[in-house]
């Protein structure tokens, strides 16, 4: 019943989201959103995410993680039932970041079930399994057909969404967890830092989510937002480095193990967005939609589910430096090999290295987790809080980043190779020429007018032009994360050869 209870609330937690993400492109027009407008979406829930990590173990040292969960289900069903009625951005937003603070919330919960499943010889194992549940909610959503969700302005969506979240509150008041030790450890200033700290992660997140659609430079309130958000978090780093009682001990995440960790954290988001951003998001341009990638979604769940479960079977404290170099390996491999796709790259080609990254992916989180999870536990366990806010912000803020990274970079790009088509195509006026000549053949019997058949021809000619720079530019993407997965692999394994020697040399380890 635990395993089970485990499996819903990690689902719960992500799902909402996944569908959301799933669907972007789709829900614009219903809502009558324009693409700028549409991706506050997922901002909004993985800024709330990262922000109710920081506070999240303190509140259930006091009232226990599953009333924490209760409380924010049951305003999330009431904000899903609002929407139903009262249709818009705001309320939408609003949805998105209450599934952010309930997904924050249901992740430790669903480990929490997951442990109580497994016996205590497999803890690293049920680990593994709780925090990887929710990876599978993306893979997932893609195999549910949109026609479904998208009756009536997608009111399928929010009702699916609803339901769901109904049934995990009622699961939750019937499934009781052993219950825990309470303590107060709250202080007045907690409060003032946590105010900081939402500020800083929010303003952030929220120029790192936007910053893509919008373009940095062509909305002033980007860089406002950026440069506010750098004194907010300063501030909160200083005052935390010289409490005694922190609610993020900054001192401790400041070692060099952790640093390292985070770092690995950071790119290994912006890695797999190779996946959700890069290819998937080239295949929507060359026009398929969900159902026509339903064949690749369905390699890429299976294959997820193939990474958790082997993640959970092999894993073990020795292994995980290891297992994150493989991961890190496996996307490096197919990135690369992804670097070599063209106009005529469809779903079969993908396959394969799609299949490779999912499966990575689902064998990291675990893993990676359950590494900076051992050093709070060798240290008394008293480090927790730190611990999670620093997985919520690797993890949301991480995300934001590789989706900012490769929609700046893939714009970056088209333009060079948009800029260098433009200067070739003098040099190869007859292949032109040509290309205009069947064009204009093609649309012969069916536009009589000359003028508007140059017209047509014209218009399809750049709309290649734009298609092929677009195809160059994600295979430099993809090959920019290649390296940087292949950078990062290397970084693991060159820390995990040299602590061991720096422990031996200054009779110290684990820094």
């Amino acid at each position: 019943m635990y395993g089970l209870t485990s499996v819903l609330v990690g689902l719960t937690g992500a799902l909402g989201n996944g569908l959301v993400i799933a669907n972007l492109p789709y829900l614009q027009g219903p809502l009558q959103l324009n693409s700028s407008e549409v991706a506050w979406l997922p901002a909004s829930y993985l800024m709330t995410t990262a922000i109710a990590g920081s506070v999240l173990v303190k509140y259930r040292q006091l009232f226990g993680i599953r009333s924490f969960c209760m409380v924010f289900l049951a305003i999330q069903v009431l904000l899903i039932a609002a929407h139903l009625s009262v249709q818009g951005l705001e309320s939408a937003v609003a949805i998105r970041a209450a599934s952010g603070v309930c997904g924050s919330a249901l992740l430790s919960l669903g480990v929490f079930y997951m442990i109580q499943a497994f016996p205590v010889s497999r803890r690293l194992s049920a680990v593994a399994l709780g925090i990887g549940i929710p990876q599978l909610a993306l893979p997932l959503a893609r195999l549910f057909p949109k026609d479904d969700l998208a009756f009536d302005n997608w009111r399928g969506l929010t009702l699916f969404e609803l339901g769901l979240s109904v049934v995990t509150l009622a699961v939750v008041m019937l499934v009781r967890l052993p219950p825990n030790k309470r303590e107060n450890t709250f202080e007045p200033l907690d409060a003032f830092t946590f105010l900081l700290y939402a500020a800083g992660v929010g303003l952030l997140g929220s120029s790192l989510g936007l910053g893509g659609y919008l373009w940095w430079t062509n909305e002033a309130w980007i860089g406002i937002a950026l440069a506010t958000a750098i004194p907010c978090l300063a501030v909160v780093l200083v005052m935390e480095y010289f409490r005694s009682n922190p609610l993020i001990d900054v001192r401790w995440l400041s070692s060099a193990t952790f640093i390292r960790w985070s770092l690995v954290a950071i790119v290994w988001r912006v890695a797999i967005a190779e996946q959700s951003i890069g290819v998937i998001g080239m295949l929507r341009d060359f026009g398929l939609t969900n159902d026509e990638l339903s064949g690749l979604s369905i390699i890429i769940f299976l294959s997820a589910v193939a990474g958790l479960l082997t993640a959970a079977v092999v894993i073990s404290a020795k292994r995980l430096p290891q297992m994150v170099m493989i991961a890190l390996s496996l996307v490096a491999t197919a990135a690369f090999v992804d670097s070599f796709s063209g106009m005529d790259s469809r779903v079969p080609q993908f396959l394969l290295t799609q299949g490779v990254v999912a499966f990575a992916t689902t064998m990291f989180i675990g893993p990676s987790f359950i590494f900076g999870l051992s050093r709070v536990i060798t240290e008394g366990g008293a480090k927790m809080t730190s611990f999670v806010a620093l997985f919520g912000i690797t993890q949301a803020i991480g995300t934001l980043a590789g989706t900012a990274f490769v929609q700046s970079y893939l714009f970056y790009s088209q333009q060079l190779h948009l800029s260098d088509f433009a200067n070739q195509a003098p040099k190869s006026s007859a292949l032109v020429a040509q290309l205009f000549f069947d064009a204009a053949r093609r649309y012969g019997t069916t536009i009589a007018d000359p003028v508007l058949r140059s017209g047509e021809v014209a218009l399809t000619f750049a709309q290649q032009t734009l298609l092929a720079a677009r195809v160059a530019a994600y295979n430099d993407v993809f090959f920019a994360i290649s390296i940087i997965a292949a950078l990062a692999a290397a970084l693991v394994g060159l820390a995990t050869l040299c602590v061991p020697i720096l422990g031996l040399i200054t009779g110290r380890t684990g820094q």
